[in-house]
């Protein structure tokens, strides 16, 4: 009997061996499995990282255009309302008190030029 024994006994450590390294050889095959897929996942994190970036650049230089924009309109209608206040005020003005009437403004210029040429 000891020789059955020994040799069921060595049988069952042979199959408790050979268990052993298939679920060895099946948790390796897992992990590269879990490493690829964490290759994978890291790539597509590093894409995404890439594209939030480019997208906040874009934002940001579409912000400053933005605010270019709206700085070179702000100064344009003041420019507007500027001419708009002179035309008005020049309206405003009895005919004939006008400092820059073309009559006015060629005698003077005259004036100014007989002096100098005196």
């Amino acid at each position: 009997m000891s020789e059955t024994t020994g040799k069921n006994v060595v049988t069952f450590l042979e199959e408790h061996v050979d268990h052993a390294i298939s679920t060895v050889k099946k948790l390796r095959e897992e992990k590269l499995a879990l490493e690829a897929e964490i290759a994978q996942l890291n790539s597509d994190v590093n894409q995404r990282d890439a594209r939030i970036e480019e997208l906040e650049n874009l934002n940001s230089e579409m912000r400053e255009a933005s605010e270019l924009a709206r700085l070179a309109s702000e100064k344009e209608r003041e420019e507007i309302r500027k001419q708009l206040t002179g035309l008005m005020a020049g309206l405003a003005e009895p005919e004939g008190t006008g400092e820059n009437t073309d009559e006015t403004s060629d005698s003077s210029e005259s004036e100014v030029m007989f002096k100098a040429n005196n």
